[in-house]
């Protein structure tokens, strides 16, 4: 086997107040990182320069030009790596253990992704709390097609925002899908289970993330996670979306009544209507107006280009 070599990638905008502790955490690392990108979508903080200063290859392009596909697919071509790591700007691996851990199950060769456990910050919202405790347990999961009939879209469940990948599989398989909207992680697990290969759920490796998010903001996210789902039809089939939604809704006021934060509730009822109004129009974007769409979701620029 050859040497592993990882490149680890972070697509930026204003990032500046956690870049320096996120890539201080990276090259202090057990397993060794080797090489760090960043792809800055127009930062007026000084990202780009900060990201060169603390030891990152940076690459520059225009916010009109960010596809959430197409310039992670970018970086790629620039990447020494034969084991690509994708993160975000807003999480941090939680110790020295996590890419060492991440990458582990990747020795399985029909492993060709393994996503790490996401832990919520602190102050981060109840309700948030629960999402991260619900799409994240402290239990491993290894999924293939095996495991669709049992569990539905969660099979294809993925997350770029601590991912790791094995290079030569994610090339053969054609990398992320470009143009998407969104959900570019989700869209290649769902191809690549297709294809024969697994999924590792890796609760080992954890990094600090979570949001706080407006009930604006949950809308237009649901709209474009919907709407990416046509890059592969074969997650819309499985369908029962709607039931998991309202499931996920019982566990988490239980949940928020169980830590008497009762108080949060009516958030959560409105987080919950705006995700369904959003993923609603998101699945049936195809009959929306160009002039109205755009305005929908997260990322107007996608729409004017592939419209």
């Amino acid at each position: 086997m050859e040497p592993i070599k990882i490149t680890v990638f972070i697509p930026t905008l204003n990032a500046a107040d956690l870049l320096e502790e996120l890539i201080d955490r990276l090259q202090k690392q057990r397993q060794k990182v080797d090489q760090i990108i960043i792809i800055d979508s127009g930062s007026s903080d000084g990202t780009f320069e900060l990201g060169i200063n603390l030891g990152a290859k940076a690459i520059r392009i225009t916010p009109d030009n960010f596809d959430h596909g197409a310039t992670r697919n970018l970086a790629v071509k620039q990447a020494k790596g034969n084991i690509l790591v994708f993160m975000t700007q807003d999480a941090l691996p939680a110790d020295r253990e996590t890419i060492a851990r991440l990458i582990e199950p990747l020795e399985d060769e029909l492993t060709v992704v393994s996503y790490a456990r996401q832990v919520p910050t602190v102050g981060a919202p109840y309700s948030e709390k629960y999402l991260r405790l619900a799409n994240y347990p402290s239990e491993s999961l290894l999924k293939n097609k095996s495991k669709i009939k049992q569990m539905g879209i969660k099979t294809f469940q993925n997350s770029n925002v601590c991912a790791a990948y094995r290079r030569f599989e994610f090339e053969k398989l054609g990398c992320f899908p470009a143009p998407v909207v969104c959900n570019e992680d989700m869209i290649f697990a769902a191809k690549a289970i297709f294809h024969g290969y697994q999924v590792s759920y890796c609760a080992d490796a954890a990094v600090e993330h979570s949001h706080n998010l407006s009930i604006k903001i949950f809308f237009k996210r649901y709209f474009d996670i919907a709407a990416s789902l046509d890059h592969e039809p074969r997650i819309k089939i499985l369908g029962q979306t709607e039931a998991k939604g309202l499931d996920f809704f019982k566990k988490q006021v239980k949940y928020l009544v169980d830590q008497n934060k009762h108080h949060e509730i009516p958030r959560v009822i409105c987080e919950t209507a705006a995700k369904y109004l959003g993923y609603k129009c998101g699945i049936n974007h195809n009959r929306i107006p160009k002039k109205i769409k755009k305005y929908l979701g997260l990322n107007r620029a996608y729409w004017q280009r592939v419209e």
